[in-house]
């Protein structure tokens, strides 16, 4: 396969703000990767490379590694992203290219690029480099992005056999397990990868009695689908954590960076519960999201950041965070080196709640009411109407309000007689949708406005 740099501008919408992602073969392929593979590699001398469970991501993979030859590879083979960000620490590389579209669907794929300590790239720096717009030494890259230095000559020499690698990320996280009485969980890992690491991590384990279902990595996805949060994905987990009369159940989606959980009565514990449940286990600071819920963002020292893995890994790392949070499943550690990993977050829940006198629903159900919808999605007809509904609602509403906010999109928060609320409009990072979150202190309050907010979206 020859270099050809000849990644078409027509392409640019792969480059997104988070990472590279696109349909395949249409959108990202072989000699896509490939190319920006060869783009990049001058910014590494040590590199982890690593795929998902995906149809299209071993052949993505190995025009990756063709691609960095001369430089020093460890070939991760099939990983989760979180062990990808592991490896990276764990083997002082000076950065890691995981091929993944994480929990979209099958026809998608993608690469999550970060340098040294698993610092995140954003997909838009990526493309600036790959369409050579700006000199790498001069580009306009995040500067908070650690990358490979000219004068470090130091070459890690591991040179471990992929067995090994999970052996290591195994070890790491069962240090940090603690849990104090026997627990029935459900694990659910949605045919992605995260099985593979669960399997080895509560093998022989005498107070979890785990229960796997789509265990097995099939890029098919036969169970549900890697995004836990479509509709129906839930149902299997929610029936076997019934009939197995659990304590838990706990889903991952493709890639293993989000989670999500049932409780022992089948019902889906919100991701800002989970959030609140962090700030209980952990010292502030947190970050938490513009559309995280007052829950986490009440909190104290609690510092808000735009939504998405990029924004939030530097935030956490700008404020040294002990714990972030985010409602799409995705939770960010300073002792998971200032990233997001879904098995990492479901120890800490299962840590909490081994060390409860009572259930999980007991224990949800006990906390201060605030009533939200799950995020609804309007396709975009194209960008810019996007951007002028965003305005129209800043016209609407602005007046009226508390605050307006537009660092992420657009939140705009009220507080009245009758209650307290807030909706927020933005643009995905990852799909072509236009992103509706809300949240009030009463569910009359809540319908009321989700309905006017629907019908002034849909004209």
């Amino acid at each position: 396969m020859t270099l050809l740099y000849t990644i078409d501008m027509s392409s640019s919408k792969i480059f997104r703000a988070n990472d590279v992602r696109g349909i395949y073969p249409s959108e990202i392929n072989e000699q896509i990767v490939y190319e920006i593979a060869g783009s990049i590699k001058k910014l590494f001398k040590t590199v982890v490379v690593g795929h998902d469970a995906r149809l299209s991501s071993p052949s993505l993979y190995e025009a990756v590694i063709e691609a960095l030859k001369g430089k020093e590879v460890f070939e991760a083979g099939l990983i989760t992203s979180p062990e990808m960000y592991f490896l990276v620490n764990e083997l002082k590389a000076d950065g890691g290219i995981m091929i993944t579209a994480s929990h979209n669907p099958k026809e998608y794929n993608g690469l999550k690029i970060m340098g040294k300590n698993a610092v995140p790239m954003s997909g838009k720096d990526v493309g600036a480099i790959c369409h050579s717009a700006l000199d790498a030494e001069s580009s306009n890259l995040d500067p908070r992005v650690s990358l490979c230095s000219p004068e470090d000559d130091k070459k890690n020499k591991y040179e471990i056999a992929k067995n090994v690698y999970l052996e290591l990320y195994v070890d790491f996280l069962k240090k940090h397990l603690n849990v104090k009485k026997p627990l029935r969980i459900v694990f659910d890992a949605s045919n992605g990868v995260a099985g593979v690491v669960l399997k080895e991590l509560f093998k022989g384990d005498k107070n979890i009695e785990a229960i796997f279902i789509n265990s097995e990595p099939d890029g098919n996805f036969p169970g549900h689908g890697p995004n836990p949060l479509k509709e129906g994905a839930l149902s299997q987990l929610q029936n076997e954590v019934k009939k197995q009369k659990a304590d838990l159940g706990i889903v991952f989606d493709g890639d293993g960076d989000r989670v999500f959980f049932v409780d022992d009565k089948g019902s889906h514990i919100d991701p800002d519960i989970i959030g609140f449940i962090l700030t209980e286990t952990f010292k502030p600071p947190y970050v938490a999201t513009t559309i995280s819920s007052w829950r986490a963002k009440k909190a104290k020292k609690t510092v808000i950041s735009k939504v998405g893995h990029l924004f939030m890994k530097l935030a956490m790392r700008e404020n040294k965070a002990n714990a972030g949070m985010e409602r799409s499943g995705h939770y960010y550690f300073k002792d998971f080196f200032y990233c997001d990993s879904g098995i990492f977050a479901a120890i800490q829940v299962i840590n909490f709640l081994s060390s409860l006198d009572k259930s999980i629903s007991e224990y949800a159900e006990g906390l201060p009411k605030y009533y939200q919808i799950s995020e609804t999605n309007f396709e975009m007809k194209n960008e810019k109407w996007a951007e002028e509904k965003m305005a129209q609602a800043e016209k609407l509403y602005g007046k009226s309000a508390l605050s307006v906010k537009k660092e992420d999109g657009l939140l705009v928060e009220f507080g009245s007689p009758a209650g307290e609320w807030w909706f927020s409009l933005r643009v995905s990072n990852s799909e072509y949708l236009l992103r509706l979150n809300m949240e009030a202190t009463s569910k009359n309050l809540l319908d009321e406005k989700l309905e006017e907010l629907q019908k002034f979206l849909a004209d």
